[in-house]
């Protein structure tokens, strides 16, 4: 077993001698279905899916509060295994179920104190993860920094040829950290800072040898009618077969609260590939029906050396998100362009159509 394996398995054995109180728990989840139309160019399918900017899933907490207000928490979440949006192509996109491992999300401990910080344990976020992706707009159920998980393996191809080897999960990234077996620890939000450092492996993939080393600062606050967050990460990935990598990632975004405009930018760079990205929005969310505020949002990416020295990767989309609060229900729309060209070749642009809904519980 793994070192960080072995630990998180230690740590559930001596759960039970921690306290003895009934610890509350909790159970939620979410179901996000869309109507999906993919053309690249040549040919167009339109499929059902799960949508995995945002994807089905289910979870639960424990808790429990101890005397001196310290509080140790356990999460279990995972999507479900319906076909997602990042899986399907143009020619294979039936719609079914098939769950397994990969699908978790957290199996964590959480040891949250207000003096010395907030302690992670099992699978869960690393310090990275998600700092590409602050975003305020309310449309990032549907668009957001991670291009790939609209179309990811949607192929590109040249003109009245056959789909290519080169997908749009290979042409696009916002290079942000992801959820391992880790351990983690966050400090005290200090004036709306926050210091994060995590250490993990690849619990779920069996392939994948490499352990991960992650940094960030996290920020958030709000200014009278302005709310910002953001933050900066570092990630150290020591490969075991191939040479290791740096990367450095970050997002800002923020809120005129009375206005309803909004905005983000994200960017981030890998050292080895040298690859980069930069990413932003626009923003306006109005509260035009009773039920629900409005969200509207425009965005841009633009990334090079991505799949191959001397590419440029761009896309932009259109969102449109209604939300109904009675039912925690948000009805969604999206239009999504990618263009990815090489040093020697020229691809046909990939579309995407969206609508669907997702629904919180």
């Amino acid at each position: 077993m793994r070192p960080v394996t072995c630990t998180v398995f230690a740590f559930c054995l001596a759960l039970p001698q921690v306290g003895h109180a009934e610890s509350p728990f909790q159970f939620y989840g979410q179901v996000n279905f869309g109507v999906f139309n993919f053309d690249d160019g040549t040919q167009s399918k339109t499929q059902f899916l799960d949508n995995d900017n945002s994807d089905t899933r289910i979870g639960f907490w424990v808790r429990h509060e101890f005397d001196n207000g310290t509080m140790l928490k356990f999460n279990f979440e995972t999507a479900t295994g319906f076909t997602k949006t990042d899986e399907v192509t143009i020619d294979d996109n039936t719609f079914d179920f098939d769950q397994d491992r990969t699908d978790i999300r957290k199996i964590e401990f959480i040891y949250d104190t207000a003096r010395y910080g907030v302690f992670y344990l099992g699978q869960g976020s690393m310090s990275a993860d998600g700092v590409s992706e602050f975003d305020l707009s309310g449309t990032d159920l549907i668009t957001y920094a991670s291009i790939p998980d609209l179309a990811g393996s949607i192929q590109f191809r040249e003109r009245r040829m056959d789909p290519s080897s080169v997908d749009v999960g290979a042409a696009f990234s916002d290079l942000d950290g992801a959820r391992r077996a880790r351990v983690r620890y966050d400090t005290p939000a200090f004036n709306g800072f926050t210091f994060s450092a995590s250490y993990g492996q690849e619990w779920l993939d069996r392939d994948n040898d490499n352990n991960f080393t992650d940094i960030s600062l996290k920020y958030s606050n709000d200014f009278q009618d302005l709310k910002v967050t953001g933050g900066i990460a570092y990630q150290w990935i020591d490969n075991k077969s191939a040479p290791n990598e740096q990367r450095v990632n970050g997002s800002v975004a923020v809120l005129h609260t009375p206005t309803g405009i909004n905005g983000l930018i994200a960017g981030g760079s890998e050292d080895e590939s040298n690859a980069d990205f930069i990413y932003g929005k626009l923003g306006y969310q109005r509260d035009w029906f009773s039920f629900g505020t409005t969200h509207l949002s425009v965005d841009y990416y633009d990334g090079n050396d991505f799949n191959t020295r001397g590419s440029d990767s761009k896309s932009w989309a259109l969102a449109a998100v209604q939300k109904i609060d009675r039912f925690n229900l948000e009805i969604y729309a999206a239009y999504r362009n990618h263009d990815f060209d090489s040093s020697d070749t020229d691809f046909e642009d990939i579309e995407v159509y969206a609508i669907g809904a997702r629904w919180k519980f």
